[in-house]
């Protein structure tokens, strides 16, 4: 790119890696602002479908012999569509995307909201190959290229893949987080059906359950009520996907509590592990952390998350001094009470 004039000018493969971290980021910002702008964002599409069983059985290659994961779909009730269709997926760790791309089939283009952490990885390369829509979810611009992208790939005959909730989901009640909009407003602007499935991760153990198609009305409706609509269809989406994962929970074997550990400590592990599965080869430390997790989660009004509503707890020092004052607060986090009990043993 060009500062002086601002005209974006693309450069080569082999200019490209000499980028840094940052640079590559705003460098691909405003590749696709300009590819977008001059029509040049869909390409490749007729070779993209035809190169799909290809990659579909390295990703499965990949799972069984290398990667040495099991997949099991536990129900299949998609209806044929005579238009594309929107996978809505549950969102748990690193490998959701090629379990589900195997366990669906179908041809898609995923939605990517973390470009940042696959621009020069083997999964970048793989859906590269594949097709994919990227997209900075700290970009107003780019977040309005994404969606109008993805409008008219499913205009032009094309599947669409969409992690709804946004982010991973490691809550530890929660079988779906809030979804964001976007892909009620993407099926009822195109007319087509959205797919709801869900994936859930025992070690190596992936368990895919999908559902009916969901409906959405693509006649117009009244500007007053779209709001309220779109709202009804998210929570119908969400109450969906929650249904689904909540099938694969039953099909498990029961568990004694007696054989788990600490409530604190299992939860623990099982964030630290789905957080350290994806890890920034460079610095060897996890691109995502409980902070950005909870960062990027979408925010309905007057609805608040623990954590927002013990967030003053950061700026108080218990002290065997004041501890008495949240003695009786048992909906405080464990970890609080432990140290409330503490510093009251100390007084």
């Amino acid at each position: 790119m060009n500062k002086e004039n601002n005209e974006f000018k693309p450069l080569s493969f082999w200019r490209e890696l000499l980028l840094k971290d940052k640079e590559l980021c705003e460098y691909y910002l405003q590749k696709r602002k300009y590819e977008f702008e001059n029509g040049k964002i869909l390409k490749g599409l007729k070779w993209r479908d035809k190169l799909h069983p290809v990659l579909l059985s390295l990703i499965r290659l990949n799972r069984k012999f290398i990667a040495r994961q099991n997949l099991t779909v536990i129900n299949d009730n998609r209806i044929e569509s005579d238009k594309p269709v929107i996978y809505a997926i549950t969102h748990i760790g690193m490998y959701d995307y090629q379990i589900v791309s195997e366990a669906i089939e179908d041809h898609q283009y995923p939605f990517a909201g973390d470009p940042e952490t696959m621009y020069r990885s083997g999964d970048g390369l793989i859906l590269s190959l594949n097709g994919l829509i990227y997209c900075d979810t700290n970009s107003k611009e780019d977040r309005y290229i994404a969606s109008e992208t993805s409008k008219e790939l499913l205009n032009i005959g094309e599947n669409l893949l969409i992690y709804p909730e946004g982010i991973w989901n490691l809550s530890p009640n929660l079988l779906s987080l809030p979804l964001f909009p976007g892909i009620i407003n993407m099926a009822l602007e195109t007319g087509c059906d959205i797919i709801p499935v869900a994936v859930e991760q025992y070690d190596k153990e992936f368990y895919v359950n999908i559902g009916k198609n969901i409906k959405i009305k693509n006649y117009e409706i009244d500007n007053e009520n779209i709001k309220e609509y779109v709202n009804e269809q998210k929570e119908n989406l969400r109450n969906t996907l929650a249904s689904l994962k909540w099938e694969i929970l039953e099909s498990r074997p029961m568990e004694e509590r007696k054989n788990l550990g600490p409530y604190e400590e299992e939860l623990k592990n099982f964030v630290n592990t789905r957080l350290n599965e994806w890890k920034n080869p460079k610095t060897k430390q996890p691109y995502y952390d409980e902070q950005i997790l909870h960062e990027r989660r979408f925010r309905e009004k007057f609805v608040h998350f623990s954590e927002d509503v013990y967030s003053y707890l950061k700026n108080i020092k218990l002290s065997k001094e004041n501890a008495f004052m949240f003695r009786n607060d048992n909906s405080l986090p464990i970890e609080i009470q432990k140290e409330i009990k503490e510093k009251l043993k100390s007084r």
